[in-house]
């Protein structure tokens, strides 16, 4: 039977990878559109079966955006998306930025471990071109295959604690589909700076998407400014 990836599955999506790595190392899953896909989430078939395709954005003026920011505004909209464009960059930034303000006792930034617990991918679907064999399963070439990142990438076996947001952490290997760490690592930088009291000031809403891992509103409170963006 196969597992329906269903609202439960957005709202709270990592307890729901922790339990369908419990059940069997590939399963069948229906997707909401009704496609029935092979639904990997252990690192190592993660690892085998992902073919990387970067996200390019088209990065806007850093500084411009965080000039025209004050008072509330929100994340997605105001911040992310004129900065990286309307694609899985933006849901980085945004995701990044939620993780940094429930988890002030982190220090610095860590771009890569931001990705690595709450990336912007949930999963990445991928067609085989010839049969390939993923935990003694024989996948067909044409048949779909549902790589869940964001699982993969909190598989105890490769990482420590791995629900765990760690600055620390070494985070060789985790997977992702193209992070432009420079850009993001700028733009976070940036608004930490320009609003070092910047703070939720509503509960995050997220996507209703199985691909995409990400938030459709994250309001925030600016706080004090220290003044124009260096």
């Amino acid at each position: 039977m196969a597992v329906m990836l269903d609202d439960k599955y957005i709202q709270d999506r990592h307890t729901m990878h922790r339990w369908l790595r419990s059940q069997a190392p590939i399963c069948e899953a229906v997707l909401p559109d009704g496609r029935r896909v092979w639904l990997i989430s252990r690192y190592a078939d993660a690892f085998e079966a992902l073919r990387s395709s970067p996200t390019e954005p088209a990065p806007g003026d850093v500084d411009a955006v965080l000039a025209g920011l004050d008072g509330d505004f929100d994340l997605l909209r105001d911040f992310a998306q004129p900065i990286a464009g309307d694609n899985v960059v933006a849901h980085l930034l945004v995701n990044a930025v939620v993780d940094l303000l429930r988890h002030p006792d982190q220090v610095g930034l860590n771009v890569a471990e931001l990705s690595r617990h709450d990336g912007p991918y949930g999963m990445a679907l991928r067609t085989a071109t010839d049969t390939i064999t993923l935990a003694g399963i024989d996948i067909e070439a044409g048949e779909t295959v549902a790589v869940l990142i964001g699982s993969a990438n909190r598989d105890p076996i490769m990482f420590d604690r791995p629900d765990e947001l760690d600055f620390g952490r070494n985070t060789t290997g985790h997977l992702t589909l193209g992070d432009h760490e420079d850009l993001v690592d700028e733009a976070i930088t940036k608004l930490r700076q320009r609003f070092p009291a910047l703070a939720l000031s509503g509960e995050p809403t997220r996507l209703d998407d199985v691909v995409v891992n990400g938030y459709a509103t994250a309001p925030v409170t600016a706080g004090p400014s220290s003044g124009g963006p260096s």
